[in-house]
């Protein structure tokens, strides 16, 4: 009933938004690949993840090119399914929307971009909200022990919500990274880390000897390393600013960026 009641609440909010502004968009991205967005005067979306299954659209017509659904009409309701890269939900659009990430209370999380304006707990769900941006990345950690292992209660995490102070809100979260380790395929990993490491270093040369520019399943290859590990390490040197993510028709690559290519 709780967790109802919170997708109700969540629905009536998405419903109510058109009234106060002229533009506006609310995607709900679960941990098991299920989204469904609330759009009024938005003309278009990218579906998140990939074997994007079951679209449905009520309240306009729709035309799906490529990675892109364009909507016909003033305002939509659309759900579907697609699959998610394990513990890694991500999302760019072509407009600001608000954007609402649900996964299982008791998951590490081990980045978060950009700073969430809010941290629930709904019916056994973190509800990690983004508000007015384009792009979202969220990664995560989750096995059925998390909850049981975990010194953190839910509690915490809705004392979260009282701390309007976004500084407070960010060095919660800073702590709570700061104290949990994840173990990814039998090796602990520190989730906090400052400058490049061994890994970051085994990444970057990949990167260099592909030419310059290589996917993330080539990176895997390459280096022999898991891919969730891969994956995050590209997100670190993005941010860092050794490399730059590129989308070309639908698929992203990894650049060096010339400051770097002749280190």
């Amino acid at each position: 009933m709780p967790r109802l009641l919170a997708l109700l609440l969540l629905l009536l909010s998405a419903l109510l938004l058109p009234l106060f502004h002229s533009s506006t968009g609310v995607i709900n991205v679960y941990y098991n690949g299920t989204v469904t967005v609330y759009l009024y005067n938005v003309s278009s979306i990218n579906l998140i993840g990939t074997n994007v299954t079951c679209i449905k659209v009520e309240g306009a017509k729709y035309v799906v090119q490529g990675n892109t659904l364009i909507i016909q009409g003033k305002s939509a309701t659309i759900t579907y399914r697609s699959a998610l890269p394990k513990g890694v939900i991500e999302t760019e659009q072509p407009e600001n929307l608000t954007v609402n990430v649900l996964i299982p209370a008791g998951s590490s999380i081990t980045y978060l971009y950009p700073q969430p304006s809010s941290f629930t707990v709904v019916g056994g769900l973190y509800n990690i909200t983004f508000e007015n941006t384009s792009k979202v990345t969220v990664l995560y950690t989750y096995t059925q022990t998390n909850l049981h292992t975990s010194s953190f209660s839910p509690a915490f995490f809705i004392l979260a919500i009282v701390l309007s102070d976004s500084s407070l809100l960010f060095f919660f979260l800073y702590y709570i990274r700061r104290n949990k380790r994840t173990k990814e395929e039998g090796e602990k990993e520190e989730e906090i880390q400052i400058g490049l490491d061994e890994r970051d270093k085994v990444v970057l040369d990949a990167i260099k000897k592909s030419g310059g520019t290589s996917t993330l399943s080539e990176l895997v290859k390459q280096t022999n390393l898991p891919k969730t590990t891969v994956y995050r390490r590209l997100k670190r040197l993005v941010a860092m600013g050794y490399v730059e993510e590129v989308r070309e028709k639908g698929k992203v690559r990894y650049v060096l960026k010339k400051d770097y290519v002749e280190k």
